[in-house]
């Protein structure tokens, strides 16, 4: 399994996103109490290859989560899947619709 960075600080947020002008990036929005999130974190982790990974468990960065949510527009949920690129958020896959074909067809899908 390729291998996850957590982010734990908003200074990792923003280098995460400073990283995203540079190549793509995943970020997973994963909650630790959670058994979909945790379907979902097994299914992000099956994908091999592709963009780098990064991840925030909510309960132990919520500050990070909401500052990301408010950077990329997008509605805080868990768990959560982005693409991001450029800084911006291209895909967004949310719950049980984490699956191994949508997230090789969102990275299929860049130009």
């Amino acid at each position: 399994m390729d291998a996850f960075t957590d982010l734990h600080t908003t200074d990792d947020a923003e280098a995460m996103l400073a990283a995203s002008h540079e190549q793509p990036v995943w970020l997973l929005k994963h909650s630790s109490s959670c058994p979909v999130s945790a379907i979902g974190q097994l299914s992000f982790a099956g994908v091999t290859g592709g963009p780098p990974r990064y991840r925030v468990v909510v309960q132990r960065a919520r500050d990070v989560s909401n500052a990301l949510a408010e950077s990329l527009g997008v509605r805080h949920e868990t768990p959560q899947a982005i693409l991001i690129a450029d800084g911006r958020a291209v895909t967004v896959l949310n719950h049980l619709k984490i699956q191994p074909g949508a997230l090789r067809a969102a990275i299929d899908a860049l130009p």
